[in-house]
């Protein structure tokens, strides 16, 4: 249980809060400074005498620490705000210091610093927008790649919950057909049979099965894609790094060997950042009596081995065979092109020319990312497949209960009140306070 979210009541307190809410750590176009509670305006006025009225914005002079500043003044009135609460927000010129020093002035004037996420906890517990939603909140800000932005937005729109809805509606008609023949026992009378009933669950438990079985998991799209670049010493492997880098990561020499340790480096391409790895040259002539080039061998196999992708790396000069790899390559390909010419094959490169880089940039994304995922596609996270599975257990028990000869309704009921109750989890109708806490605490402050 995360401290700041123990309840419904702490999080809609009469505190005021208050937060940088920019990303950036260093000199930005604008910087914004968050406060939400019903003292905002009240605070917000020690810093500017002419706030603009609720929903409108405008640009005034600000006095803080003895700073006069223009900046532009954001106003939201409780209820229709982001928190449900009064909300304003200052966008001061981008300069990290200067919206420390006002988050100080507003502290000093009655707000408090906000916890990690409780903007978002407490729009969550003003009804602005449901638990799948406030989680697209943190996976949006998180979101290193274009696959990763596409699944948060997708869950930051609603589409979970939305498809949720469908199959919550009708387990819900289902469990007050069940429960209304509870009501009526004495008078044998049934409002729904043993087949339909068994339809209704094969059609819930369905849509739950696909729904699970057709998402992304959001876990791994956080993940960065490494690449391990391997092969023989002097083929060039430092120079592309440094290449697809874009700046000087690995010692590039024309002495052979001169990479004795993994290197890496963030490569960002057209769909997010790849991790690439140089490692030390394999060799079969290898000294196995030199203990430094058996460890610098040792590193590099590992490596190869846990990447999770391997490129093998040639010189196009080079007329021996490629050298043995612990596992094979999804990539081939061939350096110093410049030096090859007419002889060089279509996935040769030049770190001198650029010739074929900006082809095996587009070949890496492709490994790393694959191809565009339907729009469709939802990515889900743990939370949500646990809540999804619990439900498919709930539906095959009450199944499996109204098969059973003798077996009352109450006990088919029982098991569709708990399918509910697990679907509404990933919504946060019903959600412990210590899933809250772990949730919301994810967030970086500010938000």
């Amino acid at each position: 249980m995360q401290p700041g979210y123990t309840t419904h009541a702490d999080m809609r307190s009469a505190d005021t809060i208050a937060a940088i809410s920019s990303s950036a750590a260093a000199p930005a176009a604008r910087m914004i400074v968050r406060m939400s509670g019903r003292d905002a305006r009240r605070i917000a006025a020690t810093v500017c005498r002419d706030l603009p009225p609720p929903g409108e914005a405008r640009r005034a002079a600000c006095s803080f620490a003895a700073l006069n500043v223009r900046a532009w003044l954001y106003c939201f009135a409780a209820p229709r705000s982001y928190t449900g609460d009064d909300l304003i927000e200052f966008h001061l010129p981008g300069n990290p210091l200067l919206a420390r020093v006002l988050l100080d002035h507003l502290i000093a004037a009655g707000a408090r610093h906000a916890e990690p996420g409780e903007f978002t906890a407490r729009a969550y517990f003003a009804g602005r927008i449901d638990l799948a939603e406030a989680e697209g909140v943190a996976a949006t800000i998180a979101a290193h790649g274009e696959a990763e932005l596409r699944a948060a937005r997708q869950l930051l729109a609603g589409e979970l919950s939305a498809r949720l809805r469908g199959p919550i509606d009708r387990l819900a008609d289902t469990l007050a057909l069940v429960e209304a023949g509870i009501d009526f026992s004495d008078e044998d009378v049934s409002f729904v049979s043993g087949d339909e009933l068994s339809r209704r669950l094969d059609e819930i438990d369905s849509f739950l099965r696909d729904l699970a079985d057709n998402s992304a998991r959001f876990e791994p799209l956080t993940h960065e894609p490494s690449f391990v670049l391997v092969g023989r010493p002097n083929a060039g492997k430092s120079t592309l790094l440094n290449a697809l880098a874009q700046r000087d990561r690995a010692i590039v020499s024309a002495v052979a060997g001169t990479t004795r340790d993994a290197l890496s480096a963030d490569v960002r391409l057209r769909r997010g950042i790849v991790r690439v790895i140089d490692v030390a040259g394999l060799d079969e002539t290898l000294d196995t009596s030199d203990a430094i080039e058996r460890q610098m061998d040792e590193h590099a196999r590992r490596a190869v081995e846990t990447a999770d992708h391997v490129v093998l790396v040639r010189d196009a000069t080079d007329d021996r065979p490629p050298v043995a790899l612990p596992r094979d390559a999804v990539l081939v390909i061939e350096t110093k092109a410049d030096l090859a010419a007419g002889h060089a094959k279509p996935q040769a490169v030049s770190a001198r020319t650029g010739q074929g880089l900006d082809a095996l940039r587009e070949a890496l994304d492709a490994l790393a990312f694959g191809r565009a995922a339907a729009s469709s596609t939802l990515a889900l996270n743990a939370r949500h497949l646990a809540a999804i599975a619990d439900a498919r257990a709930s539906l095959s028990r009450a199944r499996d209960v109204a098969q059973t000869a003798g077996a009352g309704p109450e006990l088919i009921a029982l098991e569709l009140r708990d399918a509910l109750d697990h679907l509404g989890r990933v919504r946060g109708q019903i959600t412990p306070d210590d899933v809250l806490g772990r949730v919301f605490a994810t967030f970086c402050i500010g938000k």
